[in-house]
């Protein structure tokens, strides 16, 4: 075999490969410059900064994107977002004790009715007048139970047989 006809059999599959390896360069180098612009546009609303941040990827292929790695924004603007608005729970969390539980205003521990949404937060005991809280069945206070008296007579158990026969009439 001659060198010559090794040289010209080899010269073909290395173009090709050449080519292919520069077409890998070229799509590699436009998916970080994709790779850059979502990134960017992910972390600021500012069109000037997302426009910089694009054309430092364009220019300087590979170079571009370690650039941009190093001064972009820290956060995304959603874990901006999400950072403020746990911060603003957090803050209300010490500055209101008691909130609504419909519209999250700040209201008085012994509110009945939010004065905002006007949602119901607690009701009047019956028997007592004091203020219960409508998840509870009976008031702490008197221990009514909120039901009409002819109803609650007839759940009672008589203690004599003269309360039996009032009872039963």
């Amino acid at each position: 075999m001659d060198i010559r006809s090794l040289i010209t059999n080899v010269v073909p599959i290395l173009t090709i490969i050449g080519w292919a390896l520069g077409a890998y360069i070229v799509l590699l180098w436009a998916a970080s410059v994709l790779w850059t612009y979502r990134d960017i546009h992910s972390r600021s609303d500012d069109v000037v900064v997302q426009v910089l941040a694009v054309a430092l990827a364009l220019l300087l292929p590979f170079a571009g994107v370690l650039l941009h790695m190093i001064l972009r924004p820290r956060q995304t603007l959603t874990e901006k977002y999400e950072r403020s608005l746990e911060e603003e729970y957090l803050r209300r969390d010490l500055e209101e004790k008691y909130v609504c539980p419909h519209c999250q205003r700040g209201i008085e521990p012994d509110f009945v009715v939010c004065p905002h949404c006007h949602t119901a937060l607690r009701r009047r005991c019956a028997a007592c007048d004091r203020v219960v809280d409508l998840t509870w069945s009976l008031c702490p206070y008197c221990g009514d139970a909120g039901i009409s008296s002819t109803a609650a007579a007839a759940y009672q158990r008589p203690r004599s047989p003269e309360q039996a026969e009032l009872v039963e009439r």
